[in-house]
Order: C-alpha cells, then structure tokens, then sequence
C-alpha cells in the first residue's frame, strides 16, 4: 500500500488584497493567557504538568493533547505560552490537554526523557478522562515548531524497537494529528537548530545512535496527519513539511500537507490571526466538531 501524501494552498483565507504582516514573537509573547480549568502534575519538575481547559456542561468533550514548542529549549516559556488555545478551544466546546515536558536542557531533560514526559503525559489522558468528561474516541494532538515534531513523534511511539527506553506497552494514540510548524525529519532539519535553538539542544535531544527513535521521519505515523506550514515562516519554512512527507513517501500513512498564505510561524497559534481560522477548522474537522456559522 503507497502512501498517501496531498497538498492544499488555502488562499481563500486571506480576507483582502492588502494583507498584514505576520505576527512577530513580541506580539504573540504580548497575548493574554488564562488560567487552565486544572493543573495534573505527573512529576516533581516544575515543567512536568499538564493545563487542562474543560468547556461547560458534563461532556463527554473532544479533546486536543496541545504541545508547547519553543526549540526543546527551558530558555522559552513552557506550557504556558499556549494556555490562550486552551481558553480559545474551550469556547467551542472542546477540552484541551495541554501538556508540558522537561526541555533538553534541563535536568532530566533530553534523551530519554523529554520523550518519556511526552508519553507520560499523553498517557494519563486514559486515567483523568473520567474526571473531566473527555471523550477518548475523539483526540487529535496538535503540536507547534518543537511541539509539532513532539506531536508527530508521540503517534508512532508503536513504531519504536522493543529495546528502546522510549517505547511504553500501548501508547494512547490519537485520532489524527495536525502538526503546526512542526518539523518531522530531523535529520535534514539538524543544521537548522543550533542557529534557531542554540548549541547543544539537538545533541541533548538526539544523542548519536538515537536519530531513528526520536526522529519521526523514521516512524511512521498511526493516525493520519495535516502538516500546517506557514508561507511567510522563515523558522520553519513549508519545505520541512515536505521533507517530512518525503520520507515517509512509499509507506502506508496518509499526509496532508497544508500552506496558508501570508502566515509566518506565530500565525498559527494566534486566534486573531487569518491562519487560526483555517486550522481551528482542521481541528473541529478532525474532531466531527460543528463550527459556529457567524464565526470566520
């Protein structure tokens, strides 16, 4: 069975013939963001938690596993920088586990274990769903930059060789995935990440001999994928996706690969931004969520 790999160009969502910039860092570190519903801790370290935004009502809610990006770096903001979608999708009536992940450069962090707290995390979902009315038949992980490769790696964790200190007996897996910037063959992105990141990231992150246990361009994914990629992204440009998609061509996975114009790499995970209409859209698409006919 062949892969299944398509490419869509959104143009239809840029509103006028004059479009605006893309939404630069300062902006997007300026958004307000609210406290989640609940905080799940599932470790001592500080950024071994989880936001969980519950909408109204009892459920049973759809639920997005949101993953932070921020270059695998404790030099960004963790979980927090995306607590404003919690708030945004919870509007909708979808929940939002939001999980967060000891970076590679902090204690513990790295390889194994900024895997091992994304398994862990994605995990517990089976456990707390009773508690808050989540529906486990209908998840969808998004991730952004750093967090999209997290995403896209955490559905093909049942691809990884039994003697791998990653592999977990029966992952959670999603019912799709939608990878927002987010870059899936590390290998070819590698010369990137000491200019964007720093020195010393990737060689926390992927020790030599572990490139094919955390790259997910050499795990094929369980759940379809959507790889979003800005235009205007100058961090992780639409090629990355492609590279992505390349890699897996041949194998029995269906990707999506999906360019909005005019977005740069903060775009889509700004609400107000044209972009986060069009991914809002993936999501509730994915999730058989019926969006609200007034809103764009």
């Amino acid at each position: 069975m062949k892969g299944c790999i398509t490419l869509v160009v959104l143009a239809s969502i840029v509103a006028s013939p004059v479009s605006a910039d893309p939404v630069e860092l300062s902006a997007f570190i300026a958004l307000p963001r609210p406290e989640p519903t609940v905080q799940v801790r599932y470790g001592a370290a500080p950024s071994q938690g989880i936001d969980v935004f519950v909408p109204p009502g009892s459920g049973p809610h759809p639920v997005v596993i949101l993953i932070h990006g921020g270059c695998w770096s404790a030099a960004t903001a963790g979980r927090e920088q995306l607590r404003h979608l919690g708030a945004e999708l919870t509007q909708r009536g979808i929940a939002v586990w939001s999980i967060g992940y000891r970076r590679a450069n902090e204690p513990g962090g790295g390889y194994p274990g900024t895997f091992q707290d994304v398994s862990v995390a994605i995990d517990r979902l089976r456990e707390e769903a009773p508690t808050y009315g989540l529906d486990l038949s209908r998840t969808v992980v998004v991730g952004h930059s750093a967090g999209g490769h997290l995403a896209l790696w955490a559905a093909a964790r049942s691809a990884l060789p039994a003697t791998s200190p990653l592999r977990v007996p029966a992952p959670f897996a999603p019912s799709a995935v939608i990878s927002l910037a987010g870059i899936g063959d590390l290998e070819s992105f590698a010369r990137f990440v000491p200019l964007h990141c720093g020195a010393g990231i990737l060689e926390r992150l992927a020790p030599s001999g572990t490139l094919a246990e955390v790259s997910p361009a050499a795990l094929p994914p369980e759940a379809p994928v959507v790889m979003v990629s800005g235009i205007l992204d100058r961090l992780v440009p639409p090629y990355v996706a492609h590279d992505y998609a390349r890699a897996l061509r041949g194998k029995p996975v269906g990707i999506r690969l999906v360019n909005i114009p005019d977005a740069g790499h903060f775009d889509l995970v700004t609400p107000s931004a044209p972009a986060w209409a069009e991914i809002r859209r993936l999501i509730e698409t994915d999730l058989a969520v019926a969006s609200t006919p007034s809103e764009p």
